[in-house]
């Protein structure tokens, strides 16, 4: 199975010699080091730096959807974290769009 880092290289979209370099280099300015040992917090630790150095060569469209994928790989194992719940989400998981619609009865 791969690591979490090389996860996380993946979902940069970037050539992966290259992804990898700036996201070891993130990692490190968020104090992850070595990037290959990186936990779920050690992601949600990194993600700022990693989403400082996306934003350099993508658009911030193009990078918040990196940085989602991102945070849905450790999904799973930190739900609580409120870098990986979406703010929107209300407690059934459910985001308003996904709401029913109330019909008003005139």
């Amino acid at each position: 199975m791969r690591s979490l880092f090389e996860q996380v290289v993946e979902c940069c979209g970037l050539a992966p010699a290259f992804a990898r370099k700036i996201i070891q280099e993130a990692c490190e300015r968020s104090g992850v080091s070595p990037p290959d040992a990186m936990t779920p917090a050690d992601l949600i630790r990194s993600l700022p730096q990693i989403r400082q150095a996306l934003g350099v060569f993508l658009e911030p469209s193009e990078v918040a959807l990196k940085t989602a994928a991102m945070r849905a790989l450790v999904k799973g194992s930190w739900p609580s974290m409120s870098a990986v719940v979406p703010p929107a989400q209300n407690q059934d998981g459910r985001t308003p769009q996904d709401e029913p619609k109330s019909k008003s009865s005139s």
